[in-house]
């Protein structure tokens, strides 16, 4: 353990990502501080409004059935819970724009890359496994850094911003629900967490650094195309099948996208640390089978090929299934199972083909 916090290992793998950690500060500060400063200022338009001589005159003017109520105006500025899109009957902060959620994933990302694909990439790994370190501290050290970069960007960035509105807010009119708070909160957080973490694990599984980046992004999105699949599927056995049933599970299908949990459950985010704990241990497992005469494959262990092939067979014929459906979305006919079934069949078997021929038969991807 006490190797595992030797100074000399944490400041060569800081300055090595002391950049990408500055802008992942600078970003957390700008997405979360500032989008919580401008909310802010929002519930304050909002007050001030609600206060003026111009409101009371539109109160005048409305039908009396369109009139607000007293309870109806402190409801409408009350502090619920924070969330995107969107608010509803109370005031939910807003506190971010989906551009800022997309370029902090694609940083957490960039962390996990450099930590490890892009050592690959530029043979600095010759360096890093002849240092007088275990790999299991290596990998442990990688990980930590990152994880306590993210943790202490994300922290610091929401307790400013918070503070601040908390400040300004009167406290009569802030009524959070803790359950969405937390969830929401926390939640966000290990969706960082996740996405740096399988930026780190597919590093040590995937020795060509574009394919690592291709996948990054295809596992990411993956499942919510897997969800609407099975979603058509469901529709075409039954299509009687309630709908709002079928809709129980986007919640967990969406365990790499910042708010995901829009239903504010437990079991989403238990299955996100779940899935953080599986890839820690997957990076640290191959991270310790880790050679440098891999590095340029695209899979650094050959027994992967199979299984890896089968899955990207499965993903790509889970697209073509998608692009199919929604060309056929004016259709006046209903696609029945058996249509999607032999579609299906064969837009696996072609990527299977594919996915053969890139993997087995071309040598520049054999090496």
């Amino acid at each position: 353990m006490r190797v595992l916090f030797n100074k000399h290992i944490w400041l060569k793998e800081f300055r090595s990502v002391r950049w990408i950690l500055l802008a992942l500060m600078v970003m957390f500060l700008y997405a979360q501080t500032g989008g919580l400063y401008s909310d802010t200022r929002i519930w304050e338009d909002q007050y001030n409004y609600f206060q003026s001589d111009s409101f009371s005159k539109d109160q005048e003017q409305s039908a009396d059935d369109a009139k607000l109520k007293p309870e109806d105006v402190k409801e409408s500025l009350t502090l619920n819970y924070f969330t995107t899109g969107f608010p509803g009957d109370h005031y939910q902060p807003q506190y971010t724009m989906s551009q800022s959620y997309f370029a902090l994933s694609v940083l957490v990302a960039l962390l996990g890359l450099a930590l490890v694909a892009w050592e690959r990439y530029t043979r600095k790994d010759h360096f890093t496994l002849a240092t007088p370190f275990k790999r299991v501290h290596i990998i442990g050290t990688k990980i930590l850094l990152g994880a306590f970069g993210i943790i202490v960007s994300y922290g610091i960035s929401l307790w400013l911003g918070l503070m601040h509105m908390f400040n300004v807010i009167p406290s009569e009119y802030i009524d959070l629900d803790m359950k969405k708070v937390y969830l929401g909160l926390i939640g966000n957080l290990g969706t960082f967490l996740l996405i740096f973490i399988l930026a780190v694990f597919l590093g040590t599984v995937m020795g060509e650094l574009l394919s690592t980046v291709v996948a990054i992004g295809v596992i990411a999105i993956m499942p919510s195309y897997v969800y609407t699949t099975w979603m058509v599927f469901m529709q075409a056995a039954n299509p009687n099948v309630d709908i709002s049933k079928l809709a129980n599970w986007t919640s967990y299908m969406n365990v790499f996208i910042v708010f995901g949990n829009s239903d504010f459950e437990y079991g989403p985010f238990v299955v996100q640390m779940i899935l953080i704990a599986l890839l820690i241990a997957g990076a640290i497992f191959f991270y310790h089978r880790y050679s440098v005469e891999s590095n340029g494959k695209i899979f650094v262990f050959p027994y992967m090929r199979i299984p890896s092939a089968l899955l990207i067979s499965f993903g790509g014929a889970v697209l073509l299934i998608n692009f199919w459906v929604n060309g056929r979305f004016d259709s006046m006919t209903a696609l029945s199972l058996t249509e999607l079934s032999i579609f299906s069949v064969i837009a696996f078997l072609g990527c299977l083909a594919v996915c053969y021929a890139v993997l087995y038969r071309n040598a520049w991807m054999r090496k």
